[in-house]
């Protein structure tokens, strides 16, 4: 009788608590793209591990596809520190391949030559990019081989996707699908910094040049709740645009200011860090750039640990209104 009554209490308990499952809202992550300015996202990740926020499905381009990536594949915000900590920056942005992985005529041309161009059909031509991406691809390959079998990312311990941009249309691509450093690849393909990754016979770059903060896509994905993180830079004066890659971004950038104010306000909790004075390339203050986005995030704590609630399950919207649209700066 004692061994059927507790058989009885686990399944009630069982029970109510699929209930409460699934009374409570998805909360989704859209993380935007911004080269190493996007290190930040590891601190706002940090913040909601530590107040149990259940994150159902997260949506990334460029930096916040290949933290969005590690993170649903399962790899906590912790890890993901200590991960980027040990990263040769260096390396990052350029081939690097180890010496010892050489062939004897590679190495030898090292040595010999400075500057290596393509020469194709009897003539000399100019690289696609600075970087091949290479020595990127090896390590999502080797920190992503727990799921190297995996090709639906909607099957990830998070479902997930990621955007980049097809070079001949200009659209945006979704890929939330296929090999997942390959898909992370081109979502970061950064124009004259990474060469375009060719998925599916599209030749893909930056996501960021279609679409930078992916928040239709994530609330498509069954995204009820949305915890946004933006790290993108405004429009530059001329005073601010000082080379190449700043010109870059300011092209891209265009398009995205256009639609942002709207994305703002369809945002349920919009977390802005401050990391004015870092640029796409700032790798080595990354332990600098994850502080802002743990300083960022912190004013939202007690909202965070409220999702868990049983105020917050049966009574969201007025949370979302309250909340909706929030921009925090810290510096």
């Amino acid at each position: 009788m004692k061994t059927l009554t507790f058989l009885l209490c686990v399944i009630m308990s069982f029970s109510v608590a699929k209930a409460q499952e699934n009374q409570r809202k998805k909360v989704g992550v859209v993380l935007s793209g911004g080269g190493a300015k996007g290190l930040a996202h590891i601190g706002v990740l940090k913040v909601l591990e530590e107040n149990g926020v259940k994150v159902d499905y997260i949506a990334g381009t460029s930096m916040g596809a290949i933290i969005g990536g590690l993170y649903a594949s399962g790899y906590t915000a912790s890890e993901l520190d200590s991960i980027f900590k040990n990263v040769d920056t260096e390396a990052l942005l350029q081939d690097y391949i180890p010496r010892i992985s050489k062939s004897f005529y590679e190495k030898r041309n090292d040595e010999i030559y400075a500057l290596q161009l393509p020469f194709d059909d009897f003539k000399i031509g100019m690289p696609a990019a600075l970087s091949k991406g290479m020595y990127n691809y090896n390590l999502l390959s080797g920190l992503l081989l727990h799921v190297r079998h995996e090709r639906d990312f909607n099957k990830l311990a998070i479902p997930f996707l990621c955007i980049a941009t097809d070079i001949e249309s200009g659209k945006q691509v979704i890929l939330d699908k296929g090999i997942l450093p390959q898909s992370i690849l081109a979502s970061g393909a950064f124009p004259s910094l990474y060469s375009p990754v060719e998925i599916d016979g599209k030749l893909l770059i930056d996501g960021g040049v279609a679409n930078n903060y992916p928040i239709d896509e994530l609330r498509k994905m069954g995204a009820e709740i949305v915890i946004g993180v933006d790290v993108q830079d405004g429009l530059k004066n001329r005073e601010d645009i000082r080379g190449a890659s700043d010109i870059l971004l300011q092209i891209s950038n265009f398009s995205m200011v256009q639609d942002m104010s709207r994305k703002i306000r369809e945002t349920d909790i919009y977390i802005k860090p401050d990391i004015k004075g870092y640029s796409v390339i700032s790798f080595r203050e990354g332990s600098d750039i994850i502080k802002k986005g743990i300083e960022a995030a912190a004013p939202f704590t007690e909202e965070f640990k409220k999702m868990g609630s049983p105020e917050y399950i049966n009574n969201p919207p007025s949370f979302r209104e309250k909340y909706k649209g929030i921009c925090v700066y810290q510096g």
